[in-house]
């Protein structure tokens, strides 16, 4: 058994943090929540650019460019799900835990004229999705994994993936030895995030294995992704005196969580994952 269950956090406990912070991460971030992806250091693409940019690598880690039926796991709002009806003719579903984020997500499928094959739904349960064995082609966790508990979630995908079919992933990934105290303050802020535990690459094709998917690609791209901490802290410490001016200082605790320089730990990493149904 792989260690990453014991501590994964509730589906309540996933929703109470997002219905917290969403207001939040739209003022210090953008109402895109996802990583970013920078070329490089001179690289210096706006939070917007830099997350459609890691939707526009999860979309090419997909075939869906002759369409296809695909899951939107922990869809948000759906900024997302319609890049991907953008660029490819596929047919997608989005599920959350969130219901005002399942109705945003309608409302702006309606108004983009994509609600034909665009649509959300709520789900408050990523071990019973509740659709049919073989329902999809390709099921996309986005920046959501972790606050999931991993084995679980990937056989359940697994489940609904047709034969041949994919999964597609991001997550954070331990990519070296840490020091005690920064694996300590790692430790720390993931249960402060309602986050699972950090994975190294051998414990995490383990779990890809465990789960019954075939382990297509893990790729490691920490150092394109390393902006996403930076520009979060300076973010909060710009926004920081207005957004307690309006919120009051019950939202201290949660800009704390954002502008930890946990995210700065270089070992702290990023990845992207894809894992096969065999037929």
């Amino acid at each position: 058994m792989t260690t990453d269950q014991a501590a994964a956090p509730t589906s309540a406990e996933t929703a109470e943090f997002y219905d917290t912070i969403s207001l939040v991460l739209i003022e210090v971030w953008d109402e895109n929540f996802h990583q970013g992806y920078w070329h490089d250091d001179a690289d210096d693409s706006s939070n917007r650019v830099a997350a459609e940019r890691m939707t526009d690598l999860l979309i090419s880690k997909s075939g869906l460019e002759n369409g296809g039926r695909m899951l939107d796991v922990g869809c948000g709002i759906g900024l997302s799900a319609f890049q991907v009806a953008e660029a490819t003719p596929a047919e997608i579903v989005g599920v959350s835990n969130l219901q005002p984020q399942i109705d945003e997500a309608n409302r702006r499928a309606a108004a983009k004229g994509l609600s034909d094959r665009v649509r959300f739904e709520y789900n408050d349960d990523v071990l019973n999705l509740g659709y049919p064995d073989d329902s999809f082609d390709v099921v996309w966790v986005f920046d959501a994994l972790l606050h999931m508990p991993r084995l679980e979630t990937l056989r359940e995908l697994r489940r609904v993936l047709r034969p041949g079919g994919r999964v597609v992933w991001t997550d954070k990934l331990k990519n070296a030895p840490m020091d005690p105290a920064d694996e300590k303050a790692v430790r720390d802020f993931l249960r402060d995030m309602a986050a699972g535990p950090l994975l190294d690459e051998e414990q995490y094709r383990a779990l890809v294995a465990e789960s019954g998917l075939e382990l297509v690609e893990l790729l490691d791209i920490s150092t394109h992704t390393a902006r996403s901490s930076v520009r979060t802290i300076e973010g909060v410490n710009s926004k920081w005196d207005d957004l307690v001016a309006r919120y009051g200082a019950d939202i201290i605790p949660m800009l704390e969580i954002l502008r930890t320089p946990v995210g700065l730990i270089k070992e702290f990493g990023y990845l992207v994952a894809v894992g096969r149904k065999t037929a």
